[in-house]
């Protein structure tokens, strides 16, 4: 079986095309994530590259001083150099000069943004973190006493999950997040890494056909069962390759830009917008989590793809549509993402690979009268799309065999 799966893999996988493609879509990657650092961090928005690296080392400088366990005199020491800064730029009357020796950036404005921007509000996230969840908490306790007053036992066992996940939460130390904020935002690379998987898969069994070698399936041990698993397992195998390796290029792409990793030891609700978060994991873990279920995303789709392959005899038609149902499946995403219908939400594949949207809040699916997490339940809906998928596919090119078998027999 293992050679057959290396035979399947080497045959349809291992191809000059598709490795040019990778290398060009991970250059084209590489550039959207540059693009996205210019325009958007704190380093580098608006200024000139003296500009950027000064005040790159600024930060680095004071990071050393604030960065770590949050204490009052760390608060109180970066107040005395905040405040004076925000008292002259109240009134927008302080002077604009470029290279005022009195300032640490060489202008009052910058120095104010600087700042704000990098220690005060971020540490200030920080610090309030524990009393927003505490109030989250009361809350949640508030409700359950409610609710089990009037006997709705399913939102009394949700307010009972939120009590419990929020419970005790706060952030103990303040840390770089500026990189993990734009990269558990970055979705860029999954359409690339589905056009790939599109392109790659939907040959799969068109080949066959094409060479009139799929009636040969029957005539192999079990009837062709062990050609076919070998034809899934070396799929899977690609979808895997090309996930985990647009993730871990992604994220190193991502830290050498930015220029750091700091921060993955730092709880996840750091992150401002996932402050609502229901998952108590560090930033590490959660960048690992999101590229676990990216990859079972596209693996469910994978297995979709791999159905229409086979129901066709040659490549444009599948591809096609292929193309057209990834397209229906993202836009799908787009018009229910952050909607109050979870149901239609969760069933869609391609949630997985867009799935900020199932972490970033606290969010139930009721099952039964349970109340169970949307990328819990997003999870089982893709599993059970991709057995579903697998059983018509197999079912189809054994069949789909027998009949172009029979009608060679009767033409010859």
């Amino acid at each position: 079986m293992v050679r057959l799966i290396r035979f399947e893999y080497r045959k349809h996988f291992f191809k000059p095309s598709i490795i040019i493609a990778i290398l060009v879509f991970s250059l084209i990657s590489a550039f959207k994530i540059y693009g996205i650092y210019s325009e958007n961090s704190m380093f580098s928005r608006g200024h000139s590259a003296e500009e950027s690296a000064q005040i790159k080392q600024l930060y680095w400088d004071y990071y050393k001083e604030f960065g770590g366990e949050i204490t009052t005199d760390k608060i109180e020491q970066l107040l005395e150099i905040y405040r004076p800064i925000e008292a002259k730029t109240a009134d927008l009357t302080a002077s604009t000069r470029m290279d005022d020796p009195n300032t640490y950036t060489g202008n009052v404005y910058t120095d104010y943004h600087f700042f704000r921007r990098c220690f005060v509000l971020p540490m200030e996230h920080d610090y309030m973190y524990q009393s927003y969840a505490q109030q989250v908490v009361t809350a949640a306790q508030e409700n359950m006493s409610f609710y089990q007053a009037v006997g709705n036992t399913y939102d009394y066992r949700k307010n009972a999950a939120i009590a419990e996940s929020f419970s005790g939460r706060q952030i103990q130390g303040f840390a770089f997040t500026e990189m993990y904020q734009y990269y558990l935002h970055y979705d860029f690379s999954s359409f690339l890494a589905l056009l790939l998987c599109v392109y790659g898969l939907v040959g799969v069994f068109v080949s066959e056909k094409e060479s009139e070698m799929d009636t040969l399936l029957l005539t192999t041990k079990h009837g062709g069962s062990k050609t076919i698993v070998g034809k899934l397992v070396s799929s899977a195998l690609f979808v895997i390759g090309v996930c985990t390796w647009f993730w871990l290029f992604d994220f190193a792409v991502f830290s050498t830009v930015f220029g750091s990793v700091e921060g993955a030891a730092a709880p996840l609700y750091a992150i401002k917008s996932f402050a609502d978060t229901s998952l108590n994991l560090t930033l590490g873990q959660y960048a690992l989590l999101s590229g676990v279920f990216k990859t079972m995303g596209m693996l469910a789709l994978g297995v979709g793809i791999l159905l229409l392959s086979s129901l066709f005899k040659n490549s444009l038609l599948p591809f096609a549509l292929s193309l057209a149902g990834a397209f229906g499946l993202i836009y799908w995403q787009g018009a229910f993402m952050g909607s109050g219908y979870l149901w239609v939400k969760v069933t869609n594949p391609f949630v997985l690979m867009v799935n900020r949207e199932l972490f970033r809040k606290t969010e139930f699916v009721n099952l039964f009268g349970f109340p169970i997490p949307s990328y819990i339940m997003a999870m089982l809906m893709a599993i059970l799309w991709g057995v579903a998928f697998s059983v018509i596919l197999v079912v189809t090119v054994r069949k789909s065999a027998v009949v172009g078998k029979a009608v060679r027999q009767n033409a010859v």
